[in-house]
C-alpha cells in the first residue's frame, strides 16, 4: 500500500513539475498548438507548434496526413524583426515565433496591415504572405 502512495504521490509531483515548466515559456508559449487554414469552406490542419527544450519546432501536414517530423526550429520574435516581417510601425500588441521561412503571430482579432485583415487573430506569415489561422 506504502509503495502505490509513493507512486501516486511521484505521478503528481511530476504532473505539477511539467505544468509549472509549460509556463515558463513567455508569452510565446500560448503559441503552442495546432493551427488550421481554411480551404475549399472547411478548416485543414496544418502546422503544429511544440515546444522543445528552449525552443519550438514546427510540424506540418502539407504532403502527408499525419504530422511530419520537426521541421524548423523557431524563435520568438522581436518588435524589431515584427516590423521587418509586416511592415508595422504602429505599437501593435502581438506575440510571435518564427523561423527563415515562416512565422506564426497572434494579435489583436480584426487587425489589418496593408489588404491583409484577420478575424481570429491568429495568422501565418510565409513567403507568399500571410494566411488567415485558425487555432484548434
Amino acid at each position: 500500500m506504502n509503495t502505490a502512495l509513493k507512486w501516486l504521490a511521484t505521478g503528481a509531483c511530476a504532473m505539477l513539475l511539467g505544468a509549472c515548466g509549460a509556463s515558463n515559456g513567455g508569452p510565446e508559449a500560448e503559441l503552442v498548438g495546432v493551427y488550421a487554414v481554411k480551404q475549399n469552406g472547411a478548416l485543414k490542419e496544418l502546422v503544429k507548434i511544440e515546444r522543445q527544450g528552449d525552443h519550438y519546432v514546427m510540424r506540418d501536414k502539407v504532403r502527408t496526413p499525419e504530422w511530419s517530423e520537426p521541421k524548423m526550429q523557431m524563435q520568438p520574435v522581436t518588435r524589431e524583426r515584427w516590423s521587418r516581417i509586416t511592415t508595422d510601425t504602429e505599437n501593435t500588441s502581438f506575440v510571435g515565433i518564427s523561423s527563415d521561412q515562416l512565422g506564426i503571430f497572434k494579435v489583436p482579432p480584426g487587425w489589418q496591415k496593408n489588404g491583409f485583415r484577420t478575424q481570429t487573430g491568429y495568422f501565418l506569415f510565409y513567403s507568399q504572405g500571410p494566411v488567415e489561422a485558425h487555432k484548434l
